[in-house]
């Protein structure tokens, strides 16, 4: 009676099912591991900007000490200030922070504005 067992055209073929399955895996995790960094980055990028805006309204304000926290917390950081006067005198103003996401994607960057109105005086 003969014994049964795998052929050795079976035994490759396994072996070669569980290469590509790890290859594939490996490339998932590397994809992962990225995109976490992008989204650690991001969300540095927004508590940095919340924390702009925050102090924005205040009467000493100062973008000296953001714009250095910026650069060193975020790669190659930039931060731009802009007011628009919008009808009836009232300011449109934005803040911005850009970065470098890496050298294969464009500049990626968050904004937020906020709208002061105009106060009537009496």
């Amino acid at each position: 009676m003969r014994k049964r067992a795998f052929t050795l055209i079976e035994v490759s073929a396994a072996i070669v099912l569980l290469a590509v399955c790890a290859v594939c895996f490996a490339q998932l995790y590397a994809l992962v591991t990225a995109e976490r960094a992008n989204a650690r980055t991001r969300q540095t990028a927004v508590d940095l900007l919340l924390n702009v805006m925050e102090r924005f309204d205040t009467d000493d304000f100062d973008k000296t000490p953001f714009e250095s926290l910026i650069e060193r917390s975020l790669p190659d950081g930039k931060i731009e200030f802009e007011a628009k006067t919008v009808e009836n005198n009232n300011v449109i103003a934005t803040v911005t922070i850009s970065w470098n996401a890496s050298d294969k994607q464009p500049r990626r960057k968050v904004s937020m504005f906020r709208l002061y109105q105009k106060t009537s005086e009496i």
